[in-house]
């Protein structure tokens, strides 16, 4: 556990090392652009060694703005931006320039760059109206790492002090453009024309805790909307509103993909079979870990990815002879120990895959990497002619929102001061609430900590019938935190983890963006004839 807070800790304090320039241009047909120019003041090796942008295969993008080629792919789908990037590295640090272009406004506002700047579009009264934040926020936040903060997990950053400096230099611009010219602006919004440019610059407000809050400040711009041809549909942004303004029930509608297709085109593919055995010379009487895996992955066209995925099942696995080499039980201390251990393998393959799972990633497959447990064959068997099992892709159709008041409460969250803070009380709190049981969504609290400009907060969400997409943090006042979402940590495919940029008032509120149950697929594995030890 303490080294899996120690890397996101350390990217933290690089979140201010950049000045990025950001271009978003609205056309008057619902087409535009948006072009992003970023220096990272920060070599990229070193983003890189603290998992700067660190995410799940299948998460959204964390931290805008976008650190490196591989993490902008993230911002802009490919089914709706075509993206054109050039990314140089040096040792003072990296320069990535993208421009996006789009046909569609609505699937701009879908789109995971829109959702980090708040961008909200209305078409009222012959008025087009635009609403954003520079999406900074989080970043000028945890940026503020301080040195002690650090300090207690028995470590140095190299070139520290560097950094420090460097995070004085953070600039944000953000410059739009709309389809006519600009007849009102927010305050310290300059006008020309249909443009309007915003700048935010670190090295001119000496105040970190004014900067931060100007870094999240409502920028607002409008123009009339004679010859504007669309009509723009924002999702609920639930970062902009207060907990008594955000809204609640159904957001979006909709059913799954067509299951006869998903099983049309998902297929496994067997990559591994490991054989593990153990002698016991203490004359104790210990029978050691003795077991058998098959680790494998289905492969399903990326649009056929599915929101879950349920544990593998075993059916049937029998060796040469006939023998069944099923465990006499899965429940119960080693049931959960082969899990543990499926997941933990199942991680150690996916980033081992090296080029392949990147070109997977950004490309048109989705992978998903599944481990089958089970007793070895005698010694002398040399064959296991049938392993046979199935994982279910788990689809969800529609969303809503989830409010739960003053869900996590000061007691529940603890406050790192020293590494021997580190001795956490392991016992899951329940989140009781009825609004979840309408949901399908089982909810319990495994871990919240306090530590430097970061509150983190790790749910177990195993059981839930659903599945959650996105969350949001608000304080004792209603007010809305920068908060990221990430399917990580903690739990795997049951488990979720929300890192707050700050240290928010408790209790805090949670807005939950929950989808519900929808359809599962059954995805077969089958494996015959697999050979044990040398051909």
């Amino acid at each position: 556990m303490r080294k899996w807070i120690w890397t996101p800790v350390m990217a933290a304090a690089l979140c201010g090392c950049f000045k990025t320039k950001d271009e978003l241009t609205l056309n008057a047909d619902g087409s535009g652009s948006v072009r992003i120019e970023t220096q990272m003041l920060v070599p990229a090796e070193t983003l890189q060694m603290f998992g700067f942008g660190m995410h799940g295969d299948d998460d959204p993008p964390t931290i805008y703005p976008p650190s490196s080629e591989e993490e902008a792919k993230r911002w802009f789908p490919p089914s709706d931006f075509a993206v054109v990037m050039s990314e140089n590295n040096d040792a003072d640090g990296s320069r990535l320039v993208l421009t996006a272009t789009f046909k569609d406004v609505n699937a701009l506002l879908r789109s995971p760059y829109a959702k980090a700047h708040g961008l909200t579009l209305t078409l009222t009264n012959g008025v087009l109206s635009l609403k954003a934040v520079l999406g900074i926020e989080a970043a000028a936040r945890m940026a503020e790492m301080k040195e002690e903060d650090m300090a207690m997990y028995g470590e140095r950053m190299p070139g520290l002090d560097d950094f420090k400096k460097k995070k004085d230099e953070m600039r944000a611009e953000f410059r739009v453009t709309l389809p006519n010219a600009v007849t009102s602006a927010s305050a310290g919004g300059s006008r020309e024309g249909g443009t309007v440019t915003w700048i935010l610059d670190r090295a001119k407000q000496t105040n970190a805790v004014e900067f931060s809050r100007q870094a999240g400040a409502l920028l607002e711009a409008s123009c009339p909307a004679e010859g504007v041809k669309f009509s723009p549909v924002t999702p609920a942004r639930l970062s902009m509103l207060s907990f008594a303004e955000a809204p609640a029930g159904v957001v979006t509608g909709g059913a799954g993909p067509d299951t006869n297709k998903v099983v049309a085109a998902a297929k496994f593919v067997p990559c591994a079979l490991q054989v593990t055995r153990t002698l016991d010379l203490s004359g104790e009487g210990h029978h050691g870990q003795n077991q058998a895996q098959l680790v494998g992955a289905v492969i399903l066209p990326r649009e056929f990815a599915p929101q879950k995925w349920s544990e593998p099942k075993l059916d049937e696995v029998v060796d040469a002879k006939g023998a069944s080499l099923k465990f006499p039980q899965e429940e119960g201390e080693f049931g959960n120990m082969r899990r543990f251990s499926h997941r933990r393998y199942t991680s150690h393959e996916s980033a081992d895959e090296g080029e392949d799972e990147k070109d997977d990633a950004a490309g048109a497959e989705h992978r998903h990497m599944v481990t089958l447990s089970f007793q070895p064959p005698d010694w002398k068997v040399k064959e296991i002619a049938r392993i046979k099992g199935s994982v279910q892709a788990q689809y969800y159709s529609g969303a809503q929102v989830v409010k739960i008041s003053n869900a996590i409460p000061a007691n529940w969250i603890k406050v790192m001061k020293s590494e021997q803070d580190f001795d956490f009380d392991m016992a899951q709190k329940s989140i009781s609430d009825p609004k979840l049981a309408e949901s399908g969504l089982v909810l319990k609290l495994t871990m919240g900590m306090s530590q430097g400009p970061m509150t983190s907060l790790m749910f177990d969400t195993s059981g839930s019938k659903g599945s959650v997409a996105d969350a949001q943090i608000y304080d004792a006042d209603g007010r809305p935190w920068p908060t990221l979402f990430m399917r990580q940590g903690f739990g795997g495919d049951d488990g979720v983890t929300l890192m707050v940029a700050g240290k928010p008032k408790a209790p805090l509120s949670l807005a939950l963006v929950a989808s519900g149950a929808g359809a599962s697929v059954n995805v077969p594995i089958l494996v015959e004839k697999a050979p044990v030890g040398a051909k």
